[in-house]
């Protein structure tokens, strides 16, 4: 019975393929009666020809759309610094990049040479403007500059988490009277009106310095006269003038931005009679900047700084721009930590 099914459908198969053949040939004949020439000229070519093979067609390689990509496609990351911001960023007298923020960028390169298992990645340094262009062109991945995050700046840039709370503190002298400091550094209680009577006498009769048309020497003056004190105002050319005369005790006190207010102490020759308050009267985070929009990119930077921020040579790299890290500043940098889980 298998065989007999068998061979019945071998001939239903042969009738099949007969059927189409006969099919086929029929229609040919049509043409060749309906198109006068076409048997004549057509058929051999018909037969002989062999098959032609399309060529794939070319399709491009995509370019990279995201930070990370184009890391990982040149092999290469591109950082920016500005000549002009010590001491975050600033370039050295052998004109190569210097400053903290560019220390910890350059940290922030290794991190990532090993988290993307990119051993050969190169690093290429580029001065960048005061704005945001550069990372908004992609002219450069990240800016080492210490950038100070507020709302206006997050329109045209996306920042790390903070590597240094910047902001204005003040620096006194070393043996200034006790008293005197205290009511420096006096922050504030929460939720506990500030009496406007009579100031405390320690800060009448001083004389109160800040740089020479900031921000800072303006809101100092009304300050003084809010709070009705018989004080002076001294203002300076520079941070390096200001330290000279705390110092030199033609000023009290010195206000200005923390991070160059350490700074210049660090420069000082009367560095060990000089001392920079906890307190920050004003307070501005400072970080890296990149391109909006780039979560992929930020993630990876900020994994990186942790990194960074938990190896115990962190302390050094802080220490050898600023000093040694009182209590506030470790306080911040525990504070910015973002947990693994």
């Amino acid at each position: 019975m298998r065989k007999s099914a068998s061979i019945a459908s071998h001939r239903t198969d042969l009738a099949v393929a007969f059927g189409i053949a006969l099919a086929g040939a029929c229609a040919m004949a049509m043409v060749a009666i309906a198109v006068p020439g076409y048997a004549a000229t057509k058929p051999a070519a018909a037969a002989t020809a062999a098959p032609v093979m399309a060529e794939p067609a070319h399709v491009p390689v995509p370019a990279p759309t995201t930070t990370l990509d184009r890391i990982k496609s040149s092999g290469r990351i591109v950082l920016g610094y500005r000549t002009d911001a010590a001491p975050m960023s600033s370039r050295d007298a052998s004109g190569k990049p210097a400053g903290y923020s560019v220390e910890l960028c350059g940290k922030v390169a290794d991190a990532l040479k090993r988290d993307l298992a990119l051993s050969a990645l190169t690093v290429e340094w580029v001065v960048v403007g005061s704005g945001f262009a550069e990372v908004g062109a992609h002219r450069a991945d990240l800016v080492c500059s210490a950038d100070t995050v507020t709302l206006a700046n997050r329109e045209q840039a996306s920042f790390s988490i903070p590597i240094f709370p910047g902001g204005v503190s003040a620096l006194v002298r070393s043996n200034a009277p006790e008293q005197f400091r205290r009511t420096l550094e006096e922050r504030p209680k929460p939720y506990q009106p500030l009496w406007r009577g009579t100031p405390p006498p320690t800060l009448d009769h001083r004389t109160y310095s800040a740089l020479v048309g900031s921000e800072t020497i303006e809101v100092l003056k009304s300050r003084i006269a809010s709070m009705r004190l018989s004080a002076n105002v001294a203002p300076v050319a520079n941070y390096e003038a200001g330290v000279a005369a705390v110092a030199g005790g033609s000023t009290d006190v010195l206000f200005g931005e923390r991070a160059q207010l350490l700074d210049a102490v660090q420069r000082s020759p009367a560095a060990n009679q000089l001392t920079v308050l906890e307190r920050n009267y004003t307070f501005a985070a400072l970080a890296l900047s990149l391109a909006r929009n780039d979560d992929d990119f930020r993630l990876a930077v900020d994994r990186a700084l942790m990194s960074v921020y938990a190896d115990p040579q962190f302390g050094a790299i802080y220490a050898a721009w600023f000093g040694a890290p009182d209590a506030s500043t470790v306080e911040f940098f525990r504070s910015v930590e973002v947990p693994k889980q």
